[in-house]
């Protein structure tokens, strides 16, 4: 797999976050699509810092529960052509 790296210059840690994130969920094989799961968690560590998070385990923690969350909900989407459960 290729490693895409983000920085955050406002916050160190955020870059942290970011590999914390990414190695724990390239090694649960929970990525599908390596730039979908880089710009995901970009934007959220981004908006994190923007909201003055600067804990860089409390970031990543969060950025990985939303990701896996992420795939949870569009898994029936893509099995379903895009539609959700019961709708035609």
């Amino acid at each position: 797999m290729t490693h895409i790296v983000f920085s955050d210059y406002r916050n160190p840690a955020a870059e942290q976050a970011y590999e914390i994130a990414w190695d724990f969920l390239d090694r649960t094989g929970a990525i599908r699509d390596e730039f979908e799961a880089c710009v995901f968690l970009a934007q959220r560590i981004t908006g994190m810092v923007e909201e003055g998070q600067t804990n860089r385990i409390r970031m990543a923690n969060r950025a990985i529960s939303q990701y896996q969350h992420h795939v949870r909900e569009s898994d029936p989407l893509i099995r379903n052509g895009g539609r959700r459960a019961g709708q035609r």
